[in-house]
């Protein structure tokens, strides 16, 4: 009886054909793991924080570069609300970018969670106007906002807020920070669904930077206040 054998040629081309769809299928797996959204947010170290705080109202002055940074953030606004490339996108990408760059959204929430904490807020061009006002605290707040951009799809937001007497001692600071890394937003032919969804975390990293900011703030007692507020 003669029986049939079945020879396999295990040639180079022969393994080259059979590996390609495996190395395929791995390769769409590492993208699909590089391309997953990452949310970040930073280690607090309590020791810059103050001790505790006078009871306000307090003096607000802004920084340097968070008055830099409100410009920024509002020519990043006007480009997409009434420049000439703002013709570029549909309306829901276009609207996404309006709504999620108000230039005024963490200014006005850290403006909110001081009058929450300590009633009344007035606001100062320079420290020294600020120092001179005769109010118990002044209150410096820097910040730093990264949107989105053709370089860019790492959103994050940086708040500060440094806390000092009239006479320009430091009491101390508190800071938080939160980012997110998303996929290149013009990338792996995502849907126009998708691609708002990506620009509206945008606004969401900021809100979470102003509530992170303003849980650390309501850790910190008010003076002759030893018990820890919840």
């Amino acid at each position: 009886m003669l029986r049939t054998h079945t020879r396999l040629n295990f040639n180079s081309k022969n393994i080259s054909i059979l590996l390609k769809p495996m190395l395929t299928a791995a390769l769409l797996l590492i993208v699909a793991g590089c391309a997953r959204t990452q949310s970040y947010e930073d280690t607090y170290n309590t020791a810059s924080a103050p001790s505790e705080l006078p009871s306000g109202p307090i003096a607000l002055v802004m920084s340097d570069s968070a008055t830099e940074m409100i410009r920024e953030l509002t020519t990043y606004h006007d480009h997409f609300k009434k420049g000439w490339a703002a013709h570029l996108y549909t309306q829901a990408i276009r609207q996404a970018y309006v709504e999620t760059s108000d230039p005024d959204l963490s200014l006005a929430g850290v403006t909110l969670i001081l009058k929450k904490r300590f009633g009344e807020v007035y606001n100062f061009q320079t420290f020294e106007d600020a120092s001179r006002s005769g109010l118990p605290l002044v209150v410096k707040l820097d910040m730093k906002i990264r949107l989105i951009n053709n370089r860019s799809s790492e959103p994050a937001s940086r708040l500060s807020l440094g806390f000092y007497t009239p006479d320009q001692r430091h009491l101390g600071t508190v800071k938080s920070s939160t980012w997110r890394v998303l996929t290149p937003l013009w990338a792996h032919n995502k849907r126009e669904l998708e691609i708002v969804a990506d620009i509206r975390q945008q606004e969401v990293i900021q809100r979470q930077s102003l509530e992170l900011l303003e849980q650390r703030l309501m850790h910190i007692p008010m003076e002759g206040v030893r018990d820890n507020l919840k």
